[in-house]
């Protein structure tokens, strides 16, 4: 606890002065070597005492890092012979993954709230006081909270998490019967028609001219040996049912611009393939062939923008393979953990009872596109505009380079990789946000401030976000298990306080605040600056910044699912994801994950830009400025 002047006399009289609490203690204990932790102990007064509630009252009143991480009920204080406090006596708390004392549900919402917690975050038990946070959630975990949710008939939206961040907080905003999720009107039949320009697809061709449907994202596994390929390919034409976007067009139009449409049928042979690969040892390379050939030879105008291929390997070969490819302007990263986990269900479905059924639709993409541009034509989002020149206002915009003028074409670009081990990944996760009292995103954008400083030599530096975008904006909208490309990408201007010594482990608390602040002021988390600047254009001229970052979350779940079943085993990346003579974005993309448990960060990078020691350096200066935040 460096850094910090903690006073105990003071959190314990902040304790005592809520109504519920009639005696409280607060120790700083070690029960992990090198891992100090506040614990508060506390007796209740003559009725109940909700520990939410008190830990509220506390963070009112203090500083965050004065909240203690755990908070013990006794019956009353240990007391010695001399009837003074035995502190030695005081027990130890019993932690969690989420460093909480356990409390189980008490009712059946909190009940269900466990379980879905437990699935969506791979952890075996979740007590009722666990922070999600402090859990390792974030904002993408809190949508597939809430999808989960809803299907249970709780009805959830991802706000409520971020305001109510305990199971114990977050029951008693529900209905004690556990009321149906409102599916906000969403239409439940095919969706059809054109659909209005959205900020990142017009982004997106604003600045992809060259091959724009080139531009893909995918992944592939190794199927199970009994898989039942006609079961998957009807669950594949469930999906293509269920999810609108995956049923899209784009025509350019006469003045140059694009327009999305979604048809109401696209050919299932033409979306699911089966192909026959030669024996080993060609394997390989027929399926490198086969994915390359996929990826770029996807049809903006005609379609599909979906492909499931299945690779079928000679005698002797190894096992059947499925890459699903489908173009970035049909899907993003949350869409990803929707599409696998409905296929996974689907196909389990089939296979068992003959016939599908997804559950309700959320929110349409054509509606939502329809309800943002009225919003903007509205003139939403206009209070932002100043808000938004001020960002970047003084900040710096340029790197430095190895060689000026090189190409940042997709055919330059290169990846560095770092990774903290498992342990440092579970640090980072479970402790490191409850210890300041803040969320994962937080802690690795002030980890990447202190990189780019150190590189730049400037303390206000401005770098692209990407967030998931399905923000609740609007009231009768739910995108919580719409398919689409909703990503927001928007700047801000990483600032580090001035007094701070570089390298300083003591100096995180500082660093923490500042880089916290800045991200608590983006209104709406960033959905308002792609709505200003691609569809009033009233951002238009803004600068655009070099460097990017991207926190795509958790992957890799446990325990025995529909999804592990069929799609348990990844395989490697094949084929090309974008056109190679597409002039990329960045000048670096900076993307972290957690994959199956294991932090790791890519910097992708021009080569005829930087060197890899370049990009290395700071690679590893940005692993390492965690690993130094896990030990502070």
């Amino acid at each position: 606890m460096r850094g910090f002047r903690i006073e105990l006399g003071e959190i314990e009289a902040v304790l005592v002065r809520h109504e519920a609490v009639s005696a409280a203690v607060v120790v700083a204990r070690e029960d992990v070597p090198g891992v100090k932790r506040l614990v508060a102990y506390v007796v209740a007064g003559g009725g109940g005492l909700d520990v939410a509630v008190v830990r509220a009252h506390v963070a009112s009143a203090l500083p965050e890092y004065m909240v203690p991480a755990a908070f013990v009920v006794l019956d009353a204080l240990p007391l010695n012979a001399n009837g003074k406090l035995d502190r030695r006596a005081l027990p130890a708390p019993e932690f969690t993954s989420a460093d909480e004392v356990y409390v189980a549900p008490r009712n059946e919402t909190e009940r269900v709230l466990c379980e879905v917690w437990a699935e969506v975050l791979g952890l075996n038990r979740i007590g009722t006081e666990d922070n999600f946070f402090d859990l390792g959630g974030d904002s993408i975990i809190s949508l597939q909270v809430v999808s989960r949710a809803r299907r249970a008939g709780l009805a959830l939206s991802s706000r409520d998490v971020f305001l109510h961040p305990t199971i114990s907080a977050l029951a008693t905003e529900l209905d004690e019967a556990g009321a149906e999720a409102d599916d906000s009107g969403a239409q439940q039949g095919l969706v059809l028609g054109p659909v209005a320009p959205t900020p990142v697809r017009e982004w997106f061709f604003g600045t992809h001219p060259v091959a724009p449907e080139h531009y893909n994202m995918s992944t592939a596994f190794a199927l199970p040996a009994d898989v039942d390929l006609d079961a998957l390919r009807t669950a594949v034409g469930a999906l293509l049912d269920h999810h609108d976007a995956l049923r899209s067009t784009f025509l350019r139009t006469v003045d140059g611009t694009w327009a999305g449409h979604l048809v109401a049928a696209v050919d299932l042979d033409a979306v699911f393939t089966v192909h026959d690969l030669p024996s080993v040892p060609d394997e390989d390379a027929d399926w490198q062939a086969l994915a390359t050939r996929t990826k770029a030879g996807l049809d903006l105008e005609h379609g599909p923008l979906v492909r499931f291929v299945v690779g079928r390997p000679g005698e002797g070969g190894g096992r059947l393979r499925l890459l699903i490819t489908a173009h970035h302007l049909v899907i993003d990263g949350v869409s990803w953990r929707l599409l696998l986990s409905d296929l996974a269900t689907a196909y389990d479905q089939v296979v068992s009872v003959g016939v599908t059924d997804l559950g309700p639709k959320s929110t349409s993409v054509r509606y939502w596109a329809d309800r943002l541009n009225g919003h903007v034509q509205a003139g939403g989002f206009g209070e932002q505009v100043e808000y938004w020149r001020s960002v970047t206002a003084s900040a710096a915009f340029e790197l430095p380079l190895d060689t000026p003028g090189g190409g940042n074409k997709v055919a330059d670009q290169a990846a560095v990789m770092a990774h903290l081990d498992a342990d440092e990944t579970h640090a980072l996760l479970h402790q490191v946000p409850g210890r300041f009292r803040t969320q994962i995103n937080d802690v690795l954008l002030a980890a990447l401030a202190r990189v780019l400083r150190t590189w730049t030599g400037a303390d206000r530096v401005a770098v692209n976000l990407e967030g998931h975008g399905r923000e609740e904006i609007f009231d009768d909208t739910d995108l919580t298990r719409t398919v689409g490309w909703f990503t927001s990408i928007y700047p801000v201007a990483l600032t580090l306080p001035d007094q701070e010594s570089e390298g300083a482990e003591e100096d995180w608390p500082a660093t923490m605040r500042s880089v916290k602040r800045q991200l608590r002021s983006v209104p709406d988390r960033g959905v308002g600056y792609g709505a200003l600047r691609y569809l009033s254009g009233d951002l238009a001229d803004d600068p655009d910044p070099r460097i990017s970052f991207n926190y795509l979350g958790q992957f890799g779940g446990t325990g025995e699912s529909a999804e592990n079943r069929l799609l348990g085993t990844s395989l490697p990346a094949v084929g090309s994801e974008h056109g190679p003579e597409q002039e990329r974005n960045h000048l670096i993309d900076v993307v972290a994950v957690v994959d199956e448990g294991r932090f790791v960060v890519t910097w992708y990078y021009s080569a005829a830009v930087h060197r890899e020691s370049t990009v290395a350096a700071l690679a590893e200066g940005f692993v390492a400025a965690l690993r130094s935040v896990c030990r502070g």
